[in-house]
């Protein structure tokens, strides 16, 4: 097999095992599908120029995290400079065709989740969700945000304080 084929085989194993994860990590980030959607592609787009320069291939998931972090940031920078995009109105649509209280129900829940993450800052939000929605170790975490282990451990205490504030607020109004 030749080297191309190596990296190509490496990079499709790559998106079949992390591309749901990334999704779900940059949904909880941005709270918009099609953001989200972007943000994995473009995600996979940059580790697939910068795959030779991975050096610990068992170090890929973390790695793909970083890159996912890094568009989120440059998502948020020139996020000024964009056009504020109107949501879908999917979840609108599944409540008109479904007559079952219960999605609603689990609608609403997902949105004041989503409503409460959103009041996170990106430094608490982030290692809260790599740890809680992505299985990643405390450690592991702490390597991708490149801070010590102490930090991430802060910093998902506070996150964890503060969405527990929030989701109480949001039950009592």
């Amino acid at each position: 097999m030749s080297p191309n084929e190596d990296r190509k085989d490496f990079y499709e194993l790559l998106v079949r095992s992390h591309a749901a994860d990334l999704y779900r990590f940059a949904y909880r980030l941005c709270g918009e599908r099609e953001t989200a959607a972007d943000l994995v592609q473009e995600t996979y787009s940059e580790a697939w120029r910068s795959l030779p320069s991975l050096r610990q291939p068992e170090k890929a998931r973390s790695w793909l995290y970083s890159i996912l972090r890094y568009r989120y940031a440059h998502l948020q920078r020139d996020k000024g400079r964009r056009e504020v995009r109107v949501g879908p109105l999917e979840l609108a649509e599944m409540a008109v065709d479904e007559k079952s209280s219960g999605l609603l129900d689990s609608i609403a829940s997902r949105d004041r989740l989503q409503k409460a993450l959103d009041e996170l800052g990106d430094r608490f939000k982030e290692p809260f969700l790599m740890v809680f929605l992505e299985g990643l170790s405390c450690a592991e975490t702490a390597e991708v945000l490149g801070v010590p282990l102490g930090t991430v451990l802060s910093r998902i205490h506070r996150a964890r304080n503060q969405l527990r504030r929030c989701l109480d607020n949001n039950e009592n109004e």
